[in-house]
């Protein structure tokens, strides 16, 4: 009963029409933001949100109510590509370099969309150009074509260019 009570929460989303900076407020209830906003009435307001389902809207303000996003605590990568380690136990936040890597070595454009989305696009450029020591040329080539990115902006790329120099 709770998982689905989790999955129907939803906040309330308030944007300040004559606000340049900082024009939008996210309140976990509507009974938070009428505490935190007298002139506005929490039954007044209630009624209209739950009537309509449609945004309360004035000159000043617009008012709706959003469902919660809950990210997934695990990517849907298959279990091949981690063969080694302990599936079910892996810290995905914290092996984030790893499974860039091995997604990017050896899955499919699906499992680079579920990387991807999981990560976000920016975290995966950031591991890309500034965490992950060692890509395969394969592994390069996909990477900055798909991201369009240059060699010279990869870590690995680089990282391999001086340990070349080094044993020349």
């Amino acid at each position: 009963m709770k998982e689905q009570t989790d999955q129907n929460r939803r906040v309330l989303v308030v944007q300040w029409k004559k606000l340049a900076e900082h024009s939008f407020e996210i309140f976990s209830s509507l009974k938070n933001f009428c505490e935190n906003h007298p002139a506005y009435n929490y039954n007044t307001l209630n009624n209209y949100l739950s009537k309509r389902k449609i945004p309360f809207e004035n000159d000043e303000i617009r008012i709706e109510r959003k469902p919660v996003q809950h990210r997934s605590a695990q990517p849907d990568l298959p279990k091949h590509l981690f063969w080694e380690f302990d599936f079910d136990k892996m810290d995905w936040q914290r092996s984030y370099r790893t499974v860039i890597e091995r997604v990017i070595e050896r899955g499919l454009p699906a499992e680079w969309e579920t990387m991807i989305n999981f990560y976000s696009r920016k975290r995966v450029i950031s591991a890309l150009t500034e965490d992950i020591p060692y890509l395969t040329d394969h592994g390069m080539e996909a990477a900055c074509t798909y991201f369009q990115l240059s060699k010279t902006q990869l870590k690995c790329y680089t990282r391999k260019l001086l340990r070349q120099e080094h044993w020349n």
